[in-house]
């Protein structure tokens, strides 16, 4: 389970950053609570990405759907019982039974507690099966349960090849809370779930829209990103601290962050007329290093040329279908499960097909071969796509600086008062703009 998850995680995200996973270390019970924005996706994510196995607790419904069952139980989720489904909640006794026995044996339960996956900005209201779990197992003497806030965030959730994060707290134990549940179990299992829902905002703050969200991400981007030769990215996870930092800063508005806001207003304008992103503009265009740039780019285009023209051949129509598909649920988080799912079973029934269909005409080996390089095909064809995309920005930006210079002197000037207006409102708030933050890997990159 843990293989699969990597390879779809590695194929439909570009790139996955995780913030100290070192603090989820093996052999410590361990109930790890986690925002839900991205549907089937979240889960994915989790099991890809982070050193321990987590088994999750899932809404009994969702074993109902027959293209999604055969994961549930392949990931060994256990399934929980809501009354407004039409079901009996007293089998959650089971479901609790099996989650005490899981941390018992020093294991990690992943729960999503808002109960649902959803659309919105900001934390949802949680449940209380969370902190019913972890003060239950103390309880019955499981020794050293701990908690964990995980936030999952999302450049662009349901995009294809965009990019994820997932951050880890810091555990805690419950020990703290057991004379509280001692006293009455039911204030407890309230308090302990007040608390893991302001441990969760600490690790992925929330947004009153996602208008702000995209605001405030634009500015942490402007401030991350160090100058370049060439149009760089910012990571995800250094994007993310400073967003927290200003979010915290917007909560105490001032002349600071007045400026800031004003400032970031002219450059966004400046960056709409030159129809430029921030990156473009950022970068140094040193000519030389372009050129040797465009030259090894292309050279490596070419050389994947015709495997990735085959992998286009191959993939085009099931993942145009997949790309319609994936429009019909309201939900984004759903829309991403079904490009995921969708784009797996069908991409795996063409390889079954393609390499039946190859060996009866020519063999079975020459039909494994086929199945096994159609998938390496398409990979090296989605490489290729942005390999050209990511050349195609540097030498647009490269050809408006020569011809509008005295512009994108303007430009750089009002991008460069964001960020001296960002490092006031930071100075106090928030870490260095560009520092990397210690325990920070990637699963994988571009």
């Amino acid at each position: 389970m843990v293989g699969l998850a990597r390879v779809l995680v590695h194929v439909f995200f570009r790139r996955v950053q995780v913030e100290h996973a070192e603090r989820l270390e093996g052999g410590r019970p361990t109930v790890l609570v986690v925002n839900h924005g991205n549907g089937l996706v979240d889960g994915v994510l989790l099991i890809a990405a982070l050193g321990r196995y987590p088994r999750f607790l899932g809404k009994s419904t969702l074993f109902h759907l027959p293209f999604l069952w055969p994961f549930l139980k392949l990931g060994g989720v256990v399934p929980v019982y809501r009354a407004h489904d039409g079901v009996p909640t007293s089998r959650n006794a089971g479901t609790f039974a099996v989650a005490r026995r899981l941390l018992a044996h020093g294991g990690m339960v992943a729960i999503f507690p808002e109960g649902i996956s959803h659309d919105e900005p900001a934390l949802q209201p949680l449940r209380t099966g969370a902190a019913r779990i972890a003060l239950g197992a103390a309880d019955d003497g499981v020794a050293g349960v701990e908690t964990v806030a995980v936030a999952l965030v999302y450049d662009d959730k349901q995009r294809f090849r965009s990019r994820a994060l997932v951050r880890v707290g810091v555990p805690e134990p419950v020990d703290g809370w057991m004379d509280d549940y001692a006293d009455d179990d039911h204030r407890a299992v309230r308090h302990l779930t007040a608390h893991l829902a302001d441990r969760l905002r600490d690790v992925g703050p929330g947004y009153a829209s996602w208008a702000d969200a995209e605001r405030v991400a634009a500015m942490a981007e402007i401030v991350t990103r160090a100058q370049t030769v060439l149009p760089g990215e910012v990571g995800l996870a250094d994007r993310q601290r400073v967003a927290v930092a200003l979010t915290e800063a917007g909560d105490h508005p001032g002349p600071a962050v007045d400026r800031l806001g004003a400032a970031y207003d002219t450059y966004r304008r400046d960056l709409t007329m030159i129809g430029l992103d921030d990156a473009q503009v950022a970068a140094s265009y040193g000519s030389g290093r372009l050129r040797w740039s465009f030259v090894g780019a292309m050279a490596k285009v070419l050389g994947a040329l015709p495997l990735a023209m085959a992998g286009m051949a191959i993939h085009l129509v099931p993942y145009q279908l997949i790309k319609v598909v994936g429009r019909i649920p309201a939900n984004q988080g759903m829309r991403a499960t079904v490009k995921l799912l969708g784009c797996f079973f069908t991409f795996t029934a063409v390889y079954v097909v393609l390499g039946v269909s190859i060996g009866e005409a020519f063999g079975a080996p020459f039909g494994a071969l086929a199945a096994v390089g159609a998938p390496v095909c398409g990979y090296l064809a989605v490489r290729m796509i942005e390999r050209l995309g990511r050349m195609g920005g540097a030498i647009e930006g490269f050809r408006w600086a020569g011809r509008q210079g005295p512009v994108l002197a303007s430009v750089q000037r009002h991008r460069g008062a964001v960020v001296d207006a960002a490092h006031q409102v930071l100075t106090t708030t928030g870490p260095a703009p560009g520092a990397g933050g210690r325990g920070t890997t990637d699963r994988h990159g571009p």
